[in-house]
């Protein structure tokens, strides 16, 4: 496990090494301060030093610093992705069971046929549909935003749920539902694409397990699927689901920077948008630094948990160490 640790570290260092390699070199091609500098070791150690040290330049929008105006609307970004997240796994799971159970049935080809589709659907015309149907039609959700001006919620940790509950404003429980209106759809689209995944993964996952000799054992006991499933199947079905996501979370992000500006949501997303269009390249370089290093990590984060939840991964890292 400690050694498994190390590599992975390992491999992060050189990943984001060789990513700042990257982006110093482009932003040599930027920056006037180093047009006149031929030593590329010295330039390439200062930039470094400021990256480590939290520096990553001045807004020319808003003259702020950049690491600053990250950490502000980052968290709106992150809680659209861990809710939609959340919907991926409350809505792909069971479906995925139940595909899995029904293999080759009708049910089992309805279900990936809806997943082809969710798979299929640009996410901006999905968006624009769920406006055009759910706000403008309908009027249930708002069109955009993420808290009616009607509601004042001091700003503590950025994410609006956490700060809305322990704020003290009277109409907190108002808030709260307006906050969860506003978070709805861009929730739904952006929750889509990883939903889809789930149920491929689970679906597959169930039906390798229902075909292992110990399910046909607890079977032969008289267990219910129900039973089965609960007992056993989901134990070792649901371990793989993890390290996929951690895979997938690039892709959201990137999917969510999208439904973000389709539904005018502030987070990480319009702001990488105005900055590109006013050619901020101090924002543009250091949103992508922080959005890759953000990555890199929840993917270890993941594969960790991976590794603590599933026996079997553990068993055949301790086997490949003992043949070293």
């Amino acid at each position: 496990m400690l050694v498994y640790l190390i590599r992975r570290l390992n491999l992060l260092v050189i990943t984001l090494f060789l990513l700042s390699i990257v982006a110093f070199f482009l932003q040599r091609q930027v920056d006037t301060s180093f047009i006149n500098s031929s030593h590329v070791f010295a330039d390439y150690q200062r930039y470094l030093i400021a990256i480590l040290s939290g520096d990553l330049g001045i807004s020319t929008i808003s003259g702020e610093p950049v690491l600053d105006e990250i950490l502000r609307i980052f968290p709106a970004t992150l809680e659209l992705c861990l809710i939609s997240v959340f919907i991926a796994l409350l809505v792909g799971i069971p479906l995925g069971i139940f595909a899995g159970l029904s293999h080759g049935g009708r049910s089992d080809y309805g279900i990936m046929t809806v997943t082809l589709l969710g798979i299929s659907v640009p996410t901006f015309w999905l968006a624009m549909l769920l406006i055009m149907f759910f706000s403008l039609h309908l009027e249930w959700f708002p069109v955009s935003g993420r808290l009616s001006l009607l509601y004042q919620i001091p700003h503590v940790t950025g994410f609006q749920l956490v700060d809305i509950l322990i704020s003290t404003q009277p109409y907190k429980s108002e808030a709260l539902f307006d906050a969860i209106r506003h978070l709805t759809l861009p929730a739904l689209v952006l929750a889509t694409v990883p939903a889809t995944e789930v149920i491929r993964q689970v679906r597959y996952s169930i039906g390798e397990e229902m075909n292992k000799n110990y399910i046909k054992a607890a079977q032969a006991k008289g267990l219910s699927t129900f039973q089965i499933i609960r007992r056993h199947g989901l134990r070792n079905a649901l371990p793989p689901v993890i390290p996929n996501l951690g895979l997938q979370f690039g892709s959201i992000l990137t999917t969510a920077m999208i439904t973000e500006t389709v539904f005018s949501w502030p987070g990480i997303g319009p702001w990488m948008i105005s900055s590109i269009a006013a050619g901020d390249h101090s924002s543009i370089q250091g949103g992508l630094l922080f959005i890759a290093t953000f990555v890199l990590l929840v993917s270890v984060m993941t594969d960790l948990l991976h590794l603590i939840l599933d026996p079997l991964k553990r068993k055949e890292l301790y086997g490949k160490h003992e043949h070293l």
